[in-house]
């Protein structure tokens, strides 16, 4: 196992210090703006969640890196200035990491620091799902397989984003129709969990033309090679989805992490999981 620096082993005692993992958002949220006024309403005094967790970990650990290469004369975390996390942000942006990356590695060096930086002052783009295009070129896994003799199974996971578990047991009469077309399929997956999985509208006529001649009652399906990555399916759903809803409501509210926290309830709920951090996280960075 490789030796943590001397800064690394500063902020991994740093991140664990703030860890409350099961404690009250609320009281944190609070307790911080008792300390910094009501303009910080949205920050909290700690890290809440493992996937936080996780994420702030990364992004520590490559800017300590971008330090000892760019900054030697820094030793200690005492020493970092706001300057020093604003060229940081300034340097992945130039080296060409998304604007959403970018976020993250904001709201947690902000959070590590205790910052109040802002994509403004720092010249950093803002993130807009409006210019997401629907991959059509191969995928690696492409060639594991032929994509031919899962045409349908394929054109469904991008469709609704289901998961692999429902592929060989969906029925027909899964589908809700409206004006003559599929809209949403009634899925159970991942524990039992029950949800109404929204269709994508460009999608609506293929599905229309896939149930066509299946029999009621019967699964549509009898094969779906474990060779499919069908998360990347559900990936590319979830990014075509989120830009529909941002496309429906005609504006976005990045309030919550870069992106708005009404459509990512929607989204989530198409997806079938309860925590937007997740969503994100999985399916839209």
């Amino acid at each position: 196992m490789a030796r943590m620096s001397k800064m690394d082993y500063q902020m991994h005692l740093r991140m664990e210090q703030m860890k409350c993992i099961g404690e009250s958002r609320h009281n944190s949220k609070k307790e911080y703006m008792e300390m910094m006024g009501n303009h910080y309403s949205n920050r909290t005094m700690g890290i809440h969640s493992h996937l936080s967790y996780d994420a702030i970990k990364q992004t520590s650990i490559e800017f300590i890196g971008h330090l000892r290469k760019e900054y030697k004369d820094i030793k200690d975390i005492s020493q970092i200035k706001k300057e020093h996390v604003e060229d940081y942000l300034k340097f992945r942006q130039d080296d060409g990491k998304a604007a959403a990356t970018i976020s993250k590695d904001m709201a947690a060096l902000n959070k590590l620091f205790n910052l109040h930086i802002t994509k403004k002052e720092c010249g950093i783009k803002n993130r807009s799902f409006k210019d997401i295009t629907r991959s059509r070129g191969p995928k690696a896994h492409d060639s594991k397989y032929n994509p031919n003799n899962y045409e349908e199974q394929i054109t469904l996971a991008k469709a609704c984003g289901y998961r692999r578990e429902s592929v060989l047991v969906i029925t027909p009469e899964r589908f809700l129709w409206e004006n003559g077309l599929p809209y949403k399929v009634y899925l159970i997956e991942k524990g039992g969990k029950e949800r109404d999985a929204t269709i994508i509208k460009d999608y609506r006529e293929s599905v229309k033309e896939i149930l066509k001649d299946k029999p009621e009652g019967d699964p549509m399906f009898k094969k779906y090679t474990s060779k499919i990555d069908n998360n990347a399916f559900r990936r590319e759903y979830a990014q075509n989805r989120y830009r529909e809803l941002v496309n429906e409501k005609g504006f976005e509210d990045k309030s919550y992490r870069g992106f708005d926290p009404e459509l990512l309830r929607k989204l989530s709920n198409d997806l079938g999981h309860n925590r937007l951090d997740v969503t994100i996280y999985n399916y839209l960075l």
